[in-house]
């Protein structure tokens, strides 16, 4: 009873409107809203860096590894690429810039609208071949990093990225399948 008494007074002595408890709630600062994540994946590949570097930076074949891109486009003058990527029936796209190119050892990007991600594709030689390195960083909304920054999520997706890179992979040692023959 006493406490019922003390809510009525106070909320009549506050005079708790709608429209004031509107002004008196903030927005969420950005980075409690959204938060970066990091993912990375090596594989080794029976060809030489140049010809990963060529391959792997035709970002266009990109959907020929990685089954979740619907779509690359690549704009050789801006050096900006245009993606679409699918799953379940959810679809969602970006726009990326090469930040840096050096071939054959290093391609880097970023996002410039849409899904935002940054990363690096390095290519190191290595007495087989090439150790091709992935590593993204993506920004995900806070409502689901709970969600994906798990270990068993991450695992997925670090797995679903390593799937992509033995993919490419295994494209890359089906171009030179003598190279395949002889180890």
């Amino acid at each position: 009873m006493r406490r019922r008494a003390a809510l009525c007074v106070l909320a009549s002595t506050q005079a708790l409107t709608l429209p004031t408890l509107r002004r008196r709630r903030k927005a969420p600062p950005p980075e409690e809203l959204e938060r970066w994540l990091d993912t990375a994946a090596t594989v080794r590949v029976r060809a030489t860096p140049e010809e990963c570097y060529a391959a792997y930076s035709d970002l266009t074949r990109m959907p020929e590894w990685c089954p979740l891109l619907s779509e690359v486009t690549f704009d050789e003058a801006t050096r900006k690429s245009e993606w679409r990527m699918g799953f379940k029936g959810v679809s969602v796209g970006w726009t990326a810039e090469n930040l840096e190119e050096r071939p054959p050892e290093l391609l880097r990007w970023t996002s410039k609208a849409g899904t935002e991600n940054y990363g690096a594709a390095s290519f190191t030689p290595v007495a087989d071949g090439t150790e091709v390195e992935v590593k993204i960083t993506y920004r995900t909304p806070r409502a689901i990093y709970a969600i994906v920054e798990g270990r068993r999520a991450q695992s997925i997706i670090r797995s679903l990225l390593r799937a992509t890179l033995v993919r490419f992979g295994k494209k890359m040692e089906g171009m030179f399948p003598e190279r395949s023959e002889e180890h």
